[in-house]
């Protein structure tokens, strides 16, 4: 209980700019979207991995099959 009236007696103060607040807040979400969006490339990059992989797979099989027949 301290801790949240020591906090909010900072965050209350008049001398807080908000346009600090709103630096951090921008920088954040830009933060969150750089992430996003390296997950999605790395998604992106795992799944054309993995069709490629599928497709030498199939061809693998192919030629088992030829081989054999």
């Amino acid at each position: 209980m301290f801790a949240l009236s020591v906090f909010l007696n900072i965050a209350l103060q008049s001398s807080v700019n908000p346009n600090t607040f709103n630096n951090y807040l921008i920088l954040g979400y830009i933060v969150m979207g750089v992430i996003g969006l390296f997950y999605i490339v790395s998604l992106v990059l795992r799944q054309r991995n993995l069709q490629q992989d599928i497709q030498l797979m199939e061809r693998l099989l192919q030629d088992d099959e030829e081989a054999a027949g």
